[in-house]
């Protein structure tokens, strides 16, 4: 047999199953030999799948319907019975793995060939029966190989409840070891305290608030070591595979905003960061709340547009109280690591937005503050631009606000479609410089632009 027994596949079920049995055992993946899978198999059935809320909910509830370890049928039996028809099914795969080779038809690790076909009651998501949606063509069963189909029945141990169950999934080994080393330390910490509680649960209903909390605690993890891979793949797979039918929704969480989140941690202006996050939670009475519970399964603008590749420049700004939050370091940070936008351009709309800082302040035209604020197409904003170029002027300004050059390829790359993201960073630069002096002079009724506003703009 092959000295190695596991290699990672890319099928999110099968490499779930890998880690989980490598944390369970406490050895590295391709360390893994055929007595740690049998021991594996007997520990996990005594400690996990034995317990009722695990067999009858998880296991044939969600994951597994009427499988060798969770059939109703079997339910009220003497436990030794349930242990040894468990311990058969797992070892009859333990016994039928074969070396890896060069190639197989085995679907998930196409390195050792398939021996029969598995179906939903013993892989998700695979098509048995009249549920046969989720497989190409309809098919009924899929072929799979048995280490293959034996690191799948494990996979659950790494889950996280969210309503349904979710699945990570992540080409960074350092991603998954943390990750699954954390499910199976809150999974054990369970049992030993003897309150069973099923799957990793922290109490997240939102799936998508869910993804940045599980991705947070990982890079928390992550420390100041840090990641050498910062383009990172990373897939959540919430799923269902109930008798009655199977459900999956498939989130794949943006390199780009992995590697900013990596950075922000580390970064002077987090907590200003973890304010903006506040910002994007939505019908939240701030004032009656007074844990997180009270707000974590609420809707977050600012994590779904991240997830959706839209903007958040508008949540950077507090435009009732003048404030740019985090400063232009932390913002720009954002617009080059995630909106990819070119560092020409961030620096060219800074330098435009200090001379109308400049102009504002000299000539203490604090209602040009207000136009700039309010103008509500790209027709009115450039018009108002060309107007102060000419009080510029008037005011013997040696530089002009800006060149041809500047106005075509940085400020307004893309005329129309660009403008409002042109026009949120010239207020957050004018609202870092000048806050102060804002402040001084009083923040007048015409000048608060409500909250909501902006919200509903950034939805």
């Amino acid at each position: 047999m092959s000295e190695i027994i596991y290699e990672f596949t890319g099928n999110p079920f099968v490499d779930a199953g890998i880690w989980a049995i490598s944390q369970w055992i406490g050895k590295k993946p391709k360390e893994l030999d055929i007595e740690d899978l049998k021991m594996v198999a007997e520990d996990v059935f005594d400690t996990v799948y034995s317990h009722k809320k695990w067999y009858s909910s998880i296991l044939h509830g969600m994951v597994f319907p009427n499988g060798k370890v969770s059939n109703p049928g079997d339910f009220k039996k003497p436990l030794s019975e349930r242990k040894s028809k468990a311990l058969i099914y797992y070892n009859e795969l333990i016994e039928e793995i074969e070396p890896l080779r060069s190639s197989g038809s085995c679907i998930s690790c196409g390195r050792r060939n398939s021996k029969k076909r598995y179906y939903k009651s013993e892989i998700p998501l695979t098509g048995s029966g009249k549920c046969q949606n989720f497989f190409s063509f309809g098919t009924d069963g899929a072929d799979y190989c048995p280490a293959c189909a034996f690191a799948v029945q494990f996979s659950p141990l790494i889950m996280y409840k969210c309503g349904d169950l979710l699945l990570m999934h992540s080409d960074s080994e350092t991603l998954m070891r943390i990750w699954s080393k954390k499910a199976i330390k809150n999974l054990k910490v369970q049992f030993s305290a003897a309150n069973v509680e099923g799957p990793f649960n922290e109490g997240y209903k939102n799936v998508k608030n869910a993804f940045f909390h599980i991705v947070g605690s990982i890079i928390d993890e992550m420390g100041i070591r840090g990641l050498s891979e910062k383009q990172v793949s990373i897939t959540f797979y919430r799923f269902k595979n109930f008798n009655q039918g199977a459900n999956l929704d498939v989130y794949y969480f943006p390199a780009v905003v992995f590697s900013f989140l990596t950075d922000i941690k580390r970064h002077e202006n987090y907590d200003d960061w973890m304010r903006i996050v506040r910002r994007g939670y939505r019908y939240v009475d701030w004032e009656a709340v007074k844990e997180e519970k009270g707000y974590k399964n609420n809707p977050n603008t600012v994590y779904n547009n991240l997830l959706e590749g839209k903007s958040i420049i508008g949540f950077f700004i507090d435009r009732k109280n003048k404030e740019a939050i985090g400063g232009w370091n932390l913002l720009s940070n954002y617009l080059e690591e995630v909106r990819n936008m070119d560092e020409k351009r961030v620096e060219t709309i800074r330098e435009v937005a200090d001379k109308l800082s400049e102009y504002i302040k000299a000539s203490e035209d604090i209602k040009t503050l207000n136009k700039l604020e309010t103008a509500s197409n790209y027709r009115n904003y450039t018009n108002l631009l060309r107007k102060i170029i000419k009080k510029r002027i008037g005011n013997g300004a040696e530089e002009p606000l800006f060149s041809f050059d500047d106005y075509v390829n940085y400020l307004f790359p893309e005329g129309n479609l660009t403008w409002r993201e042109t026009q949120d960073l010239i207020l957050f630069r004018i609202y870092e410089v000048l806050h102060d002096w804002i402040v001084q002079q009083g923040i007048s009724e015409e000048l608060v632009v409500e909250e909501e506003e902006m919200e509903a703009e950034n939805v």
